[in-house]
């Protein structure tokens, strides 16, 4: 049909109704009957009678229903709290904690001098709680521990469910309760005294399990500062969340590619921060259980990361021999280059100074207002063999934070030594050696009051078999570190009668790490000390007692440094050399000619 046709049939249409009867009518055939209210205006006059009279009538019910259900004394809170202010509340909570603590320390004194010494003692007291509360209190506790042979060692071991080495330790700060990860996937948890409390099974130890478990190798782990939750990365990427007490699976993360080699909680929060060798560092909320921020990484995979008080974090690359510290509030980040082969580790000492280890067995003193080392310690665990070349690695690093107290372990030499740290005049004294039973140590720990170290102990490195030791054990050694307070207090016992008397201390680095001794007497707390290998650009110094250095016989034969003069006898990183300290010297400064 053509289009006009079609046109002309709908023009015939009738046109739809517009009005609202008109299409009601339309629709039903009827007119709907459509009530018609009046619009109604805004302020009337009628409306605002009808409220008036609406709440007038209800007056005398509601003043009945007050009256009958009126509160007592009691229940009304008192106006002076109810109207406090957030200063007012700041000053009568102070209060009430110096009567608090007036109660605690109150001695019944009557002369004036114990009343002023009472309240020098609560001034105090005071201003260390506040220094611990922000996390800026220091303690110089490194020469009130007695000497190596006073300290006790036991030996904790789960053959059962860790027969691989064991690569991580982590010290809840509540209860002391020590966690231990392993290569074959699993956790044990160990009370500080010996007892096994519980163990998480890796998932080919129980595959009936239906709760998440490790797949892989636990590299990494760490416990939040109020001993909530506990955490743990494996070779897989993963991390998974767990509760501290009762060992139960509460969530995973997945955020990494590679290998997740360390974990940390910063102080007094639930924020985390992991690193992996993907290169990547993230922030993680546990309040949450959700991803934060991606903080950058090295150009190699992140071997080490701490973090204290401060939302920031440090980190180190391995071999790009570089250590990063990400300042989250500035939005920054520091880079600090050393002169290491691979730095393997840091650990904070506190919110300024840090230390890191590396695979040519140095250890690095660092300031965060330095860009290089303050002081660069060179083999400072011996050599793997009496004439090899290559020195053993420090393979683990501990410090009590925000004391002078260092612990580091060599790879395989059996020995752990304490490290006195002086962060004003940039150097690390030697304290004292502790045997310990053969192994590698991958991991060391002090617990919260600085009573024991803990070790990981294994037949390996956590990261590769580039040696093996038969003989060794994988379990956890803890350390009962004894002060001279504890000694003196011993019946029998009289630490006092040798204070005037030096130590006599003996060190021997021939290249053998088990010829590497420590012998210290019962002596003063100052004189413990002696200061080891010093940088390279250090200058030379004679000994005090007045005797020439002697040139060795491989040296006479023309042997000479790069810079043209013949090797000393008392350059400590030849192979076949020996040391002797006198008695009664406070501190022997060990240094190297350029």
């Amino acid at each position: 049909m053509p289009f006009f046709v079609k046109a002309k049939n709908n023009s015939q249409t009738k046109p739809s109704p517009k009005g609202r009867k008109e299409r009601r009518k339309a629709k039903f055939g009827r007119e709907s009957k459509v009530a018609n209210f009046p619009k109604r205006k805004r302020g009337s006059k009628f409306q605002d009678e009808e409220i008036e009279s609406s709440a007038s009538s209800s007056d005398e019910e509601q003043i009945e229903h007050i009256k009958r259900f009126k509160p007592d004394d009691s229940m009304v809170p008192d106006s002076d709290e109810e109207h406090e202010t957030a200063q007012e509340k700041k000053e009568r909570l102070a209060n009430e904690y110096i009567k608090e603590l007036e109660t605690m320390k109150s001695l019944a004194a009557e002369d004036a001098d114990d009343k002023e010494q009472h309240s020098v003692s609560l001034q105090q007291q005071l201003r260390e709680d506040v220094l611990k509360a922000s996390g800026k209190l220091h303690k110089k506790v490194a020469l009130t521990y007695a000497a190596a042979e006073n300290h006790t060692i036991s030996i904790l071991q789960c053959k059962k469910f860790q027969w691989k080495t064991l690569t991580s330790i982590a010290i809840n700060p509540t209860d002391n309760s020590i966690f231990s990860g392993s290569l074959d996937g699993s956790i044990v948890k160990y009370s500080i005294f010996g007892e096994r409390l519980g163990v998480i099974k890796s998932f080919h130890q129980n595959p009936s399990e239906t709760e998440p478990r490790h797949k892989a190798a636990v590299f990494a782990l760490a416990i939040s500062s109020n001993g909530k939750y506990l955490v743990s990365g494996d070779e897989s990427g993963m991390i998974y969340v767990w509760e501290a007490e009762t060992l139960r699976y509460v969530d995973k993360l997945k955020r990494h590619t590679r290998a997740v080699t360390g974990l940390v909680f910063r102080r007094g929060t639930l924020t985390l921060y992991s690193c992996s060798l993907d290169r990547l560092v993230f922030e993680w909320c546990l309040e949450n259980m959700a991803f934060v921020d991606n903080l950058g990484g090295h150009s190699c995979g992140v071997l080490g990361i701490d973090a204290l008080y401060r939302p920031s974090c440090i980190t180190v690359g391995g071999a790009d021999e570089t250590v990063n510290v990400y300042a989250m509030e500035e939005d920054k980040q520091f880079q600090f280059t050393g002169k290491q082969v691979s730095i393997d580790g840091v650990k904070l000492v506190n919110e300024n100074t840090f230390l890191t280890h590396g695979q040519d067995g140095s250890v690095c003193l660092w300031s965060t207002n330095r860009k290089r080392p303050l002081q660069h310690l060179k083999v400072t665990h011996g050599y793997i063999a009496p004439h090899s070349p290559e020195p053993q690695w420090v393979t683990a690093l501990a410090s009590l934070v925000n004391t002078d107290l260092a612990a580091s372990a060599g790879s395989g030499d059996g020995m752990i030594r304490l490290w006195r740290v002086d962060a004003q005049a940039h150097k690390l004294f030697a304290l004292q050696r502790i045997a310990i039973p053969p192994g590698f140590v991958n991991s060391l720990e002090f617990t919260a009051d600085g009573s024991k170290l803990v070790a990981a102990i294994g037949r390996t490195h956590k990261h590769g078999r580039w040696f093996v030791n038969k003989k060794a054990k994988n379990c956890v050694v803890v350390i009962s570190l004894v002060t001279l307070e504890q000694m003196r207090s011993k019946p029998g016992v009289d630490v006092s009668t040798s204070s005037d008397d030096g130590n006599e201390i003996e060190v021997s680095q021939n290249g053998d790490a088990g010829s590497e001794n420590i012998d210290v007497s019962e002596g003063s707390d100052e004189d413990n000390e002696t200061e080891c290998e010093q940088e390279e650009n250090s200058d030379g110094e004679e000994d005090e007692s007045g005797e020439d250095e002697k040139i060795s016989d491989d040296d006479s034969d023309g042997e000479n440094n790069a810079d043209g003069r013949r090797k000393s006898s008392r350059e400590l990183d030849t192979s076949d050399q020996e040391v002797n300290i006198p008695r009664r010297k406070s501190l022997v400064l060990l240094k190297r000619r350029r």
